[in-house]
């Protein structure tokens, strides 16, 4: 065998290697992004189990932010649900 050349792993060994399983889809834990609004102290939660999601959520909602007049003012905060 050729220094280089890797011998190729059976099922069994592959098995005997793994150390952890993901959870299913539907068990992955979901994150909370709750967005209120600061002058009248409502606020709404959207549940998603995607960080990538919740973060662009909460530019989305900042953005709208910078536009807002008269006195509104929106937050977005992440939270991971448990």
């Amino acid at each position: 065998m050729n220094p280089g050349t890797k011998k190729a792993l059976s099922i069994g060994e592959l098995d005997s290697q793994a150390i952890f399983e993901l959870p299913a889809r539907e068990m992955l834990s979901l994150v909370t992004v709750v967005i209120t609004n600061v002058l009248n102290h409502l606020s709404v939660d959207v549940d998603v189990s995607n960080n990538q999601v919740a973060v662009q959520l909460c530019a989305a909602v900042n953005a709208i932010d910078t536009i807002l007049t008269g006195g509104d003012s929106l937050t977005c905060t992440i939270q991971q649900k448990h």
